[in-house]
């Protein structure tokens, strides 16, 4: 019950022996637990009376009483919030000299990490050492249900840290994602949404990186076998520049007014722009219902028009033309419908 507090399972028997008794000796202490030594005794009524539960209750010493439960912990409380902001100050020279060691052995700035609990911690480590901005590409392994909100990523949205994510089209088809999807949006997430990932990356301010290690795609070994952490170093650069080089190319998941991106919104409240740069990647209609919040019907009336408008046969024609004219530096805009020519007179 108090172990969370540093109380030994010894100095635990021995407070609630003490809160039953007025005062408690050492002798007497080893009379209720005989297989105890005096030496064992006296070290758990030692550290009671150094940990705040206890005090000593005669002048010669021998004799122990118990501090009340709720003065205590209390106590014990503030002691440790204390010792912990005092260990918070002294972070940024503990990282002097963390980065000093690193840039002796340049080798290092990379870590490891290869046990599931490990890899679980690390994780919660650096999210909440993070104190502007999380980001990340969502696509599989997952470590953990991909369909449960995330709680961390909730805290820390709520403690002010932005999270930008683009998720791979595969993570919008995957049944039960929208759940979590929606809960971090509606808490605050930027989201988007890319045909495809590289890997998968999260990125905590300009600190540090996970990427996962995993066997042979399609093999029977396709799980994740390892994490490696990328501290700071020009590799930590590559990845952050990796991230806003995608960033830049998503698009933009959004939901819808009720939150459920199932539901149709007002053919007005359509962006052109986003529908154009979806199409032009490839998704399908699933895809862009998802990533826009409509309907599967107002998906397919508005690519039907799109098609229309650029004089295109079928889908795949049309992403062909939008794709000439994004490498042709032209705005992904569709062009207008040229105007009729009267019939010449004879």
């Amino acid at each position: 019950m108090l172990e969370g507090l540093g109380l030994s399972p010894e100095q635990e028997l021995t407070y609630f022996r003490l809160l039953a008794s007025p005062r408690l000796s050492v002798a007497e202490l080893v009379t209720l637990y005989p297989e105890w030594t005096a030496a064992a005794a006296q070290a758990a009524l030692s550290g009671l009376v150094e940990l705040g539960f206890a005090v000593k209750a005669d002048l010669g010493g021998t004799a122990y009483a118990a501090i009340s439960p709720d003065v205590a912990i209390a106590g014990l409380m503030r002691t440790r919030i204390n010792a912990a902001r005092s260990a918070e100050h002294a972070v940024p020279e503990l990282m002097t000299e963390f980065w000093r060691g690193r840039a002796a052995q340049s080798r290092d700035f990379v870590d490891v990490v290869t046990d599931e609990p490990s890899i679980t911690q690390r994780w919660y480590q650096l999210q909440l050492a993070a104190e502007r901005e999380v980001r990340g590409f969502d696509c599989p392994p997952y470590f953990a249900d991909p369909t449960d909100p995330d709680p961390m990523e909730l805290d820390r949205l709520a403690a002010g840290v932005s999270y930008r994510v683009i998720y791979a089209e595969e993570v919008l088809r995957a049944p039960g994602r929208w759940r979590d999807i929606e809960a971090g949006i509606s808490a605050g997430e930027q989201a988007r949404v890319v045909q495809r990932l590289p890997a998968k990356l999260t990125l905590f301010d300009d600190l540090a990186a996970t990427l996962p290690l995993i066997g042979r795609p399609g093999a029977a070994d396709d799980t994740v076998k390892a994490v490696v952490v990328v501290h700071r170093s020009p590799m930590l650069d590559a990845l952050s520049a990796l991230f806003e080089a995608y960033w830049e190319q998503a698009v933009p998941l959004v939901l819808s007014a009720d939150g459920r991106p199932a539901k149709a919104a007002p053919m007005e409240s359509l962006d052109d722009e986003r529908l154009i740069r979806l199409l032009s990647a490839g998704f399908g209609n699933d895809a862009i219902q998802r990533a826009l919040g409509v309907s599967a019907s107002t998906v397919q009336r508005r690519v039907h028009e799109l098609m229309e408008r650029l004089g295109a046969k079928t889908r795949f024609q049309a992403g062909l033309i939008l794709g000439q004219m994004n490498a042709g530096g032209t705005r992904a805009r569709p062009p207008a419908a040229p105007p009729e020519v009267p019939p010449a007179e004879h």
